[in-house]
């Protein structure tokens, strides 16, 4: 025992606090060591390890239970965001047995400690404003944290590889950047999903030949072939009665209504009224459909895009992991970065992609005006998954950290502000929308227009 104090730390001790978790950062430690250990040496060992619960108590190293009781006079911590070193009498106590003043809460105050963070961009998560600052509910769950807290300050980094500060050999925090570690993962998954959106080209072509016939179904095209066939054939049948084209007289007022026979009359006042609203719905639907913005068709969800003729051409890595949810619409990964370097960010104006859905978003909104054509995201995911912020290994903030988080999520914050954000993009994207919107006739509403004409002429001739 005596042998093994002498050489303490010693590297048997710390591969036992490394790679075991037969403890938490939380948990009290009490440090025998003899007098002669140096003292800013074992702070810093416990400092490197994230553990701020413990006390060191110094013996001499005659002090041995064969020469009596051990007594302890003098004991010390430190504090690695103050970088002071509490000493304590024992004598100064009332109770030997209270040990509670000898375990300080360090993370009440931290001083200014500067906290480290990266994240990838992911609405309403983490996101860019302008002037280079950055927004969004985590920095927000960190302020309430770090600064408010527990008076630290937080700096989110631009690069994961960025040197981190005072020595520390990881970031404080990371956001959808985990990485796997045999011991003390220190993640924590938030509640709700996120994922990959399908981002697909915006692509107004009107297809106005089709709408022609939308108004009309199935039975209403059998009635107007049976009044065709009737016409033609009363005045085949009964030329006596009907001398002239009935269709002729009802579109065009041919001959004179008032000298025709009863029976004539009666046939002819029942064809105009069908004809009148047939011709009214029809002209109704066809004004209707030139007032919306989006009577084209268009892949709305994924099931919708794989039955679709477009594909999916994603210039990266994330291919193979879609491979199942789309089956049959991915380009090669070797033919998608060829159209990428041969056109660019124009090659999206004929093919869908994938990424996340805060970027998705943000590309509907700025993409007429940087690349010069429009896209729109898909409303279902095609790929989900948890977002995960990531503690240091040896962080001593992650036992306030979950616990907070815990606490932030249960009051309601962490969805109201979630929700709030997501509302706001959605407001975002209806103004733009509108915008969009404004121009209810389009040269393709011309051309049907004329076709109606023509349509019309082909009738009387």
């Amino acid at each position: 025992m005596g042998r093994t104090l002498l050489q303490y730390p010693t590297s048997i001790a710390a591969d036992r606090f490394v790679t075991h978790e037969c403890y938490t950062k939380s948990a009290k430690f009490i440090v025998f060591v003899d007098t002669v250990a140096n003292r800013t040496q074992l702070t810093n060992f416990f400092h490197q390890l994230g553990v701020l619960n413990y006390v060191v108590i110094p013996l001499e190293p005659s002090a041995t239970p064969s020469n009596g009781p051990i007594r302890v006079d003098q004991l010390y911590t430190a504090n690695p965001f103050t970088n002071e070193l509490h000493l304590y009498d024992v004598r100064d106590h009332n109770s030997s047995t209270n040990w509670v003043p000898f375990f300080p809460d360090k993370l009440a105050n931290i001083h200014g400690y500067e906290f480290l963070a990266f994240g990838l961009y992911e609405f309403p998560y983490i996101y860019e404003m302008t002037g280079n600052r950055t927004a969004g509910l985590v920095m927000e769950f960190l302020h309430n944290l770090i600064v408010r807290k527990l008076n630290g300050t937080v700096r989110m980094v631009g690069n994961v590889h960025t040197p981190p500060l005072d020595g520390r050999t990881e970031l404080d925090l990371t956001f959808a950047y985990t990485s796997f570690r045999p011991h003390y993962m220190h993640d924590v998954s938030f509640k709700e999903r996120g994922g990959y959106c399908i981002l697909c080209p915006f692509h107004t072509e009107r297809d106005f030949l089709s709408h022609l016939l939308k108004p009309f179904s199935f039975g209403i095209w059998a009635v107007l072939a049976a009044l065709l066939i009737g016409c033609r054939l009363l005045g085949h049948l009964f030329p006596h009665l009907f001398e002239r084209n009935l269709l002729e007289q009802i579109f065009f007022t041919a001959g004179n209504p008032h000298g025709q026979p009863f029976p004539t009359r009666i046939v002819t006042f029942s064809a105009a009224v069908l004809i009148f609203f047939l011709s009214e719905a029809y002209n109704a639907k066809i004004i209707s459909l030139m007032s919306d913005s989006k009577y084209f068709g268009r892949p709305e969800t994924v099931r919708e895009l794989i039955e679709s003729d477009l594909k999916v051409a994603i210039p990266g890595v994330r291919a193979s992991l879609l491979a199942d949810s789309l089956p049959g619409k991915l380009v090669s990964k070797r033919r998608a970065e060829a159209l990428y370097r041969e056109r660019g960010q124009l090659m999206f104006d004929e093919y869908c992609t994938v990424t996340h859905c805060y970027m998705a978003y943000l590309q509907t909104t700025v993409g007429r005006g940087v690349h010069g054509f429009q896209q729109y995201v898909l409303r279902d995911m095609v790929l989900e998954n948890l977002q995960t912020i990531q503690l240091a290994t040896h962080s001593p903030f992650y036992g306030t950290f979950v616990e907070y988080y815990e606490r932030y999520f249960q009051s309601g914050i962490w969805l109201y502000r979630l929700e709030y954000m997501n509302r706001k993009l959605v407001r975002e994207m209806g103004s733009l929308g509108n915008r969009l919107g404004e121009v209810v006739f389009h040269f393709e509403d011309l051309v049907c227009v004329w076709v109606l004409i023509v349509v019309g002429w082909v009738l009387s001739v």
